[in-house]
């Protein structure tokens, strides 16, 4: 798989991945702007526009612009995240043509009609509150607060119900103006399709798309600040923890952008990456601290954090937590040849099956354009999985565990002073 990339006079970025294998294929227009561009007072707009996106373009209606994607068996979809905003579509390759342009057309065209955000922003508004009700996904946001504090990275993506329920027309169409512009644009497709006429059809689309003026280059992460923060939900039993250090802050001066989110993913993976992982096989096969217990990445493009993600009961809190840390210090003193051996496999192993799935191969392509400029060959990032030494995800953990770590805590006896306990008691641990 060799991706084709081709910069517009504009600044889009065009991206062909060619998977003459498959029958399928995926087009998608993504955008580098996400909440993370949003201040207290337009949080949540990144989210609504891409709600609002679908509801009408200057000649499809909403009903329209679901049956033409339906009639052709496609799946049509959109995301928001801190840095990204995307639209898609996946469907038989033979239909890419069609994809691009009902894709271009919801992105370019959008006309944002008065009743229909009146409808939309209820909808939204009642999914807010869902997750406000939610211990788990609260969690979720309330690490992203003891990570980020203020900074518009720790605001939830979703927005606040107080900018919902007041959000008008005109802010969606600032937004618009200030943000979906050329340089912030990747127009992709991967699959079995004809990479030529896509090209041809894509810059023909998006030639004229606004320019900003200004580089789309991403801006300084913030600082990790860790913080402990605690919210109490009665109506449950158990206690959600989430538990981050920051990954690239530390590496990011000593070894290649790429190669130390490779080292940063092998250590997430190692510690808590399947069941036979040290902290899965701890804390819930020999101590029975808790039913799930797992690590992920969680990264964008300028920032890499290794979060732990557990499910307990308030009287196993402590210890989940104190076995937590050692095993986080055990890391940073020695990794297990064997661990590492898994590892490096899970990610080579997941790395390809990513890269036979048209979906999956377009958005890790468009997310790598994001971060490096370029996309990295299977072969080669494979290489680069199986080149890392196991110092260098040592020191992943030497370093992650020089930081203060952010916690929080949802559920039954979560609590603000509890957290800061907590953090205590693991900070203590991997002394």
């Amino acid at each position: 798989m060799t991706a084709i990339v081709k910069t517009l006079p504009n600044g889009v970025r065009l991206l062909a991945i060619p998977m003459p294998q498959v029958q399928s294929a995926s087009v998608g227009v993504f955008l580098r702007v996400g909440s993370r561009d949003e201040s207290p007072r337009t949080n949540g707009i990144s989210h609504v526009l891409e709600h609002m996106a679908f509801k009408g373009t200057a000649t499809r209606s909403v009903q329209e612009i679901n049956l033409d994607a339906e009639r052709l068996g496609a799946d049509v979809n959109a995301f928001t995240s801190k840095d990204t905003t995307a639209y898609f579509m996946s469907g038989l390759g033979r239909h890419v043509d069609r994809f691009l342009a009902m894709t271009a057309d919801i992105v370019l065209n959008s006309t944002f009609p008065q009743a229909e955000l009146e409808r939309e922003l209820d909808v939204i508004r009642q999914e807010a509150i869902e997750y406000a009700e939610d211990p788990e996904e609260n969690s979720g946001e309330l690490l992203d607060r003891a990570i980020w504090g203020d900074h518009p990275l720790g605001m939830p993506v979703i927005g606040t119900l107080q900018n919902i329920e007041r959000f008008t027309r005109a802010d969606v169409v600032a937004h618009v103006q200030s943000h979906y512009v050329a340089e912030k644009t990747v127009v992709a497709a991967a699959g079995n399709f004809d990479v030529d006429a896509f090209m041809a059809d894509a810059a023909r689309l998006f030639s004229g798309m606004r320019r900003s003026g200004e580089a789309a280059t991403a801006p300084p992460a913030p600082m990790h600040i860790g913080k402990a923060m605690g919210k109490r939900f009665t109506q449950v039993s158990q206690v959600f923890v989430n538990l981050s250090y920051p990954v690239a802050p530390a590496l990011a001066d000593e070894i290649g952008q790429q190669r130390w989110r490779v080292a940063g993913s092998l250590a997430s993976t190692l510690f808590g990456g399947g069941m036979s992982s040290p902290l899965t096989d701890t804390v819930r096969e020999r101590l029975g601290l808790a039913y799930n217990a797992q690590t992920s990445s969680e990264h964008g493009d300028a920032w890499f954090n290794m979060v732990v993600h557990a499910i307990t009961t308030p009287d196993k809190l402590e210890q989940l937590i104190t076995a937590t840390g050692a095993l986080l210090r055990e890391h940073a003193r020695r990794i297990d040849p064997v661990h590492l051996e898994r590892a490096k496999n899970q990610l080579a192993v997941s790395r390809v099956q990513s890269s036979e799935r048209s979906y999956a191969a377009m958005e890790r392509a468009v997310e790598e354009l994001f971060v490096y400029g370029s996309v990295t060959p299977v072969h080669e990032a494979i290489a680069m999985i199986e080149s890392i030494e196991a110092d260098e995800v040592r020191a992943v953990f030497e370093r992650m565990l020089a930081a203060s770590p952010a916690l929080a805590i949802t559920g039954k006896g979560a609590s603000p002073k509890a957290a800061v306990q907590l953090a205590s008691a693991l900070v203590a641990a991997t002394k």
